[in-house]
């Protein structure tokens, strides 16, 4: 007779079915992969080095999807090792876009991927909050934060041309 696993309605055992886990980080990756590609992107003047910074922030989300599981936000941690991984590559990167390294100097990085997510890449603010991992709410208020901040940045027409 199998053991147990239930227990008052709870699996007994917190580990995670390795098939199921494989299943849903492609489905994460699959999803996410695009839109991280855009952001690094945006934030990295060649495709080898943003496409460099998400696959090592994919393998690394890879190599701790069941503790990122268990976690409370997987989408939030694997955004901030995202961002990581572009700052790293844009530390090798010579040529990097002065707009963005200007905005990410004056402003928190949760503001700064917020612009560029909803005002350079045109994501809705659901999307983008989805991605970073917080809720829209948190989108929006770094969005103003960034105008209030940056008043230039409310000219719709002429997003992030200068700040």
């Amino acid at each position: 007779m199998p053991p147990n696993r239930f227990r008052t309605g709870r699996l007994t055992s917190s580990a995670v079915d390795p098939v199921i886990a494989d299943l849903g980080f492609a489905a994460f990756a699959e999803r996410n992969r695009p839109r991280y590609t855009l952001y690094a992107g945006a934030r990295l003047s060649t495709g080898a080095h943003s496409s460099a910074a998400v696959e090592a922030t994919l393998a690394s989300a890879r190599e701790g999807w069941q503790r990122l599981m268990s976690g409370p936000c997987p989408a939030a941690e694997v955004w901030g090792q995202l961002r990581l991984q572009v700052e790293r590559q844009g530390e090798r990167v010579a040529a990097q876009n002065p707009v963005l390294a200007e905005l990410y100097q004056r402003l928190p990085h949760a503001s700064a991927d917020s612009v560029v997510l909803c005002r350079l890449l045109g994501l809705p603010v659901a999307e983008a909050a989805e991605l970073m991992g917080v809720e829209p709410s948190a989108v929006e208020a770094a969005l103003t934060a960034a105008r209030r901040a940056l008043p230039q940045l409310g000219d719709t027409e002429a997003p992030l041309r200068h700040l």
